[in-house]
């Protein structure tokens, strides 16, 4: 059976860390996670005192970022599959399971990763990574991998070197591609693996000189000549508008730019609701989960919500409907709902949220 050592390097408290950690442990068995805090928030020490009987390591203390964390938390816990998890990321419930499963059907395999739901800064969810795609030579001119979806050896990393630890933005696609060009053999699991933060403040949306020039290199390396300055202007393009733009206008543009983007489980790029679309949701709070709210751009009509939790009450108001669930979710279980619109109808999905 496949072990597993995840780093989950701290730069900062993060109110989603709780949950992160909580993930990690409801994975069961043949995991072992290092906890690297640079933070000196006594949240994160007080936190971490809770789950002291079941990190395999910790260090609380300066380090030298967050790729030097991640090596380090792997040097001092075992396991022959590695992963990190960063304080706003979230791994699905039975995310490794599905791991070990692939591998008992090819047990060749170096990497192995799936989609991502997005999730916002209230812990709703807004859609899936629209990026992710099977492997493939366009992983060298596109992010096509959610890092806290992948998992991969410990001697596929090492052999192409492992994590740069002098890359602070970029250390994930610049490893991907390395292990690529190595010969690692990739694979695709078409299934939600975790749960990401995308937000104005987050590392992937900044545009700052560090990450431009890390972007920068990895392009000229290793993307295609023809392909190396639109890789970088989409890149900058991105980023400028999650920096510049009104949140009202970066939405809605966003939207516009994605109506013929990709669809995962029916979800399209735009949000756009199609047949036997499917939503995956979890979370880890204590508190068993009663009510989902389920919001549109606009009034969803007749919109059929089904799934196995549901108890049949469903209130509708606007744009918003109110599912309410029976038997309720508990921390650490999947929701599966599937959405069924009208024919030809065109509304668009916007966000999940616990009640």
């Amino acid at each position: 059976m496949a072990e597993f050592a995840f780093s989950v390097p701290i730069g900062s408290w993060h109110p989603f860390l709780p949950a992160s950690l909580a993930s990690l442990k409801a994975q069961g068995a043949g995991v072992a996670v290092a906890l690297l805090d640079a933070s000196g928030d006594p949240r994160v020490r007080a936190l971490a005192d809770e789950h002291d009987d079941w990190l395999s390591y910790r260090r609380h203390g300066p380090d030298g970022g967050q790729s030097d964390a991640i090596i380090e938390g792997w040097k001092n816990v075992p396991g022959d599959w590695l992963g990190w998890l960063n304080a706003d990321d979230i791994l699905m419930p039975g995310a490794l399971d599905r791991v070990r499963a692939r591998l008992a059907e090819a047990p060749d395999l170096d990497v192995i990763y799936g989609h991502s739901s997005i999730i916002d800064e209230t812990g709703a969810m807004t859609g899936y990574h629209f990026n992710v795609e099977p492997p493939g030579p366009r992983l060298l001119q596109a992010g096509i991998i959610s890092q806290p979806s992948c998992l991969f050896r410990r001697a596929a990393c090492e052999g192409a070197g492992g994590v740069n630890p002098d890359l602070h933005y970029t250390m994930d696609w610049d490893l991907w591609i390395r292990m690529y060009e190595s010969g690692a053999k990739f694979d695709f699991i078409d299934a939600a693996m975790s749960m990401v933060l995308w937000g104005d403040d987050t590392k992937t949306a900044s545009l700052n000189k560090s990450r431009r020039s890390e972007l920068q290199d990895i392009i000229h390396r290793h993307a295609p000549p023809e392909a190396r300055k639109g890789t970088f202007r989409a890149f900058v393009v991105h980023a400028a508008a999650d920096r510049v733009w009104p949140a009202g206008l970066r939405e809605r543009v966003r939207r516009r730019l994605r109506r013929g983007g990709p669809s995962v489980f029916g979800i399209r790029a735009d949000g756009l609701v199609q047949p036997g679309a499917q939503l995956f949701l979890a979370h880890y709070d204590p508190a068993p989960k009663t009510r989902l709210v389920l919001e549109f751009d606009s009034d969803p009509g007749g919109l059929v919500v089904s799934g196995d939790a549901l108890s049949g009450e469903i209130g509708r108001s606007g744009k918003t409907l109110d599912v309410r669930l029976s038997p309720a979710v508990a921390a650490g279980e999947t929701l599966a709902l599937q959405l069924s619109p009208e024919p030809n109808a065109t509304v668009r999905f916007l966000r999940a949220s616990w009640q």
